[in-house]
């Protein structure tokens, strides 16, 4: 299982189109995730301090084209999407606190 932190209004769009596409995935080229052991990291770094979030619970082996990069230096590769999350591989959805 892999995680993906998004707005619950994002996710209530995908959940309308059958899938996950942000401003981010044409910004970066892919969809960022992280790993349970990674979040707390993830958290801290890009989403303190914002309100009305929901983490998704995927399963990796309904994603097409996700890869595992090393985008931070020391630490262990992140997985990334290269495309639209589809809302079937998401196993689970719950709003953070």
């Amino acid at each position: 299982m892999i995680l993906h932190i998004t707005s619950a209004e994002a996710w209530a769009e995908a959940q309308g189109t059958g899938q996950h596409a942000p401003p981010m995935l044409a910004a970066d080229g892919f969809l960022h995730f992280c790993t349970p052991s990674q979040l707390d990291y993830v958290l801290g770094k890009h989403f303190a301090g914002r309100t009305n979030l929901v983490m998704l619970h995927v399963d990796p082996a309904k994603l097409d084209d996700l890869r595992w990069e090393t985008s931070v230096p020391g630490r262990d590769a992140f997985p990334h999407l290269y495309g639209p999350l589809p809302v079937a591989a998401v196993m689970r959805a719950e709003p953070i606190p």
